[in-house]
Formats: structure tokens, sequence, C-alpha cells
């Protein structure tokens, strides 16, 4: 067509322009289509990526406090999309969940797949869509064990043949000694982490994983805990021979001995031992469930003898809650100690910051408790205990206080 001509044609005002517009409106709205198709397609990709994003960072955290396995981390991932994706429509969709252990990472994969679209759909392979994530959890050991003494050599020290088995929790030295953390002679520190603020002593057979070393002093997570009231005394230099029968919670001012033959059932509460020590001697038997001690004034310690049954339960509620023992913090430097063959079950914290926690026994310490944590200003295994710091935190209703046990866990999606 001439050029004159096409320009007489499109300057009509006859009815040729709705010839025109009913041969290009399919062009058109198909351009249109195909924009609105490609923006859902956008937008259904954005929603998958942030479903994969949440899931991945829910499993990381969960991984970090219950365990790096690909079942739990699946689980977690699960509950996620559910949530996020099949309550929003969008189609049919496959998740593959990865776990990286070592690296502390939870990968996940979604694919999109037979979703009707208007005409993406003949221009996308199979699947439609495809996104990933990887999110990496930091911070996320249990801290069973913390000394707190800022110089000493053998802040945590263990010799002879001495184990310390915290094979789910991290053990801290916070002496900036060359030697804050020791393990020589046939001892073996078995643990998830262990970290000193200094050096340690000892060769790699004395580790399950070589310490690390120049690590950051780990603030006392329980120095703002209140201490329990102390009321007037109960009793006075209370010791009980050959007794068989039960003890209430109160005021032990000078101590509280239990001899040989006793079998001792303590009342559930708050037991203050003032001004003298709390010894179980052998051949005597301690039943003590929901109890916590707290030992405030001078020579305030205890003292498990090797004969000795021992087995403390610590309280759920009230001023000691998840507490065995607390230490009063203005009291002098004492010497806590474990001789008992028999002290299996020690279920709770053991809080001592100006204490030095002796364990010289030749048997399993503590092994029947779900949890043990220890913060102590020193800790020192001799002879042959295998002091057992589980972390069951969740087959106990004992609360674990805040800054042992599980740690709050830092995510951050890496790609």
């Amino acid at each position: 067509m001439p050029f004159h001509a096409f320009r007489r044609f499109w300057q009509s005002r006859e009815g040729h322009m709705a010839l025109m517009f009913g041969i290009l409106a399919p062009v058109l709205l198909g351009v249109a289509g195909g924009a609105v198709d490609f923006g859902a397609f956008v937008n259904h990709r954005l929603e998958l990526q942030a479903a994969a994003d949440s899931a991945s960072l829910a499993a990381a955290k969960e991984a970090g406090l219950s365990g790096w396995t690909e079942n739990a981390a699946r689980a977690v991932v699960e509950s996620y999309l559910d949530i996020n994706l099949r309550a929003g429509g969008s189609g049919i969709y496959t998740a593959d969940v990865q776990v990286d252990a070592t690296a502390k990472q939870v990968t996940v994969v979604l694919e999109q797949d037979h979703r009707p679209y208007f005409v993406v759909g003949y221009f996308q392979g199979s699947p439609q869509i495809r996104v990933r994530s990887t999110a990496q959890a930091s911070n996320s050991s249990n801290i069973c064990v913390i000394g707190l003494h800022p110089s000493d050599e053998g802040t945590i020290s263990m010799n002879t043949n001495a184990v310390l088995s915290a094979p789910r929790c991290a053990v801290y030295s916070n002496a900036e000694s060359e030697k804050g953390l020791i393990s020589e002679g046939n001892a073996n520190l078995i643990a998830d982490l262990a970290c000193t603020a200094g050096g340690f002593g000892g060769a790699a057979r004395n580790f399950n994983k070589l310490p690390l070393t120049d690590c950051p002093s780990v603030k006392d997570p329980l120095e703002s805990r209140p201490a329990p009231e102390v009321s007037a005394c109960s009793q006075h230099d209370a010791v009980y021979q050959s007794f068989v029968g039960q003890l209430n919670p109160g005021v032990y001012c000078g101590g509280l001995t239990i001899r040989a033959s006793s079998e001792v059932t303590l009342k559930p509460g708050v037991y203050v031992i003032k001004d003298g020590p709390l010894i179980i001697e052998s051949s005597s038997h301690v039943e003590a469930k929901g109890v916590g001690f707290y030992f405030t004034g001078p020579d305030a310690r205890f003292e498990f003898a090797s004969s000795s049954i021992v087995n403390v339960e610590a309280p759920k509620t009230g001023p000691m809650a998840g507490l065995i023992a607390f230490q009063d913090r203005d009291s002098a430097e004492a010497d806590f100690v474990i001789t008992s063959n028999k002290a299996r079950k020690l279920l709770g914290t053991i809080y001592l910051p100006m204490g030095n926690l002796i364990v010289d026994a030749n048997n399993k310490v503590a092994d029947a408790s779900a949890y043990t944590a220890v913060v102590v200003r020193r800790l020192h295994l001799s002879k042959g205990p295998n002091l057992v710091l589980n972390a069951e935190y969740n087959a106990t209703s004992v609360p674990v206080p805040e800054g042992v046990g599980p740690q709050s866990v830092t995510t951050r999606l890496v790609n």
C-alpha cells in the first residue's frame, strides 16, 4: 500500500478502525496477559524464596538447641512450609532438606511445578521454579561448665585417670593463664567444645577435640541471681548418727552432719548451711528431691564421703529453682569435695562463685541426671572419677538457669 494511501486509511473516521482494533486486540490482550502472568510468576518465586528462608532459619535455630539431625530439621521445615505455602495455595511443590552438622548449616531446596500460567508455563522447563536457602547457626553449644577464675593455672584441671564427659555441651575456662585448662596423665576431656581464655596443658590424646585458645571470657551467667533469704537458725550444730527419717528445710547454723548408718530424706525446700559444713559421711544415704543448698558464712561448704549415697534434684520453683548448690558471693574461697562413688544423681546446677569443686571419686558421678551444669571458681578432677554432664534438658521439668544449658542461637542466611 502506497504511503499516502496508508495515511488516508489511518486518518479515516469510518469503520476501518474497528477492523484494525479487531485485528490488533488479541495481540494487545496477549501482551497484557503475558505481563500479568510474568508478574504472578515473579511473585510466586519470591513467595517460595521467603518460605525457604523462613524454614531454613527456623530449622537451623532448632538444630542449634536440640541437635543436628536431618529428621528433626525436616520436621521443622515441613511445619513452616505448611503455614507459609499450603495455606496460600502455592501449587505443587517439593522440598529437599540437607543438614551439615560440621558447618552448622541447614539447606532447603524448594521446587514448584504444574502451576497453570497463562503464558510463562510455555517457556519454563520443569520444575517451573527452583529456589535454595542455606541458614547457619552460631553460638549454639549448650554450656555445662564454666571455670570463673580469671588467671589461675588449672582453673579447670584433670589428672591421673579422671574423665569429664560432656559430649553434648561446652566447657569454658576463663583463666588467661598459659594453662588455664589442663588434662594430663591418663585424663580425658570429652566435650562438644572446650574453650579457654588462655592456653591449655595436655596432649592431643587427653582431649576428644583440642581446646580452642584465647577465647573470650564467659560472663558469670548467675551473677544477678538473687540469693535466698536467710532467717533465724532452725538448728545449731546439727549432727545425725544412725538416723532414719526426714529432715525439714531451714537454716542449719554451724552446719549439718549426717553420719554413718543414716538413711535421710530431705523434704523439698531450701537448706541454708550457715557458718559450718554440710558433711555426708561414709555408709550414709541421703535422698533430696526438690532441694537446694545455700552456703553462707565461714566454713560453709559440702563434703560427700567415699561410701555415701547421695542423690539430689534441684527445686522446680522458688529462689533455688534449678540450683543444687548456691554459694554466697561474699564467701571466702572454699573447697567443695565429692569423693562419693555413689553420687549418681545431681540434677541441676552447681553454682560456687568462690568455690573449688573437687571430684576425687573412683566411679561415675552425676550420670543418672538428666542434666548437670557446673559454674564454679575452679573445677578439679583427680584419681578416677568420670564426671558425666548430661544435657537432656527436655527430659526433666527442673529448670535450666539462664546462661547455662541451651544458649540462644544466632542464625543467618549464607546464600
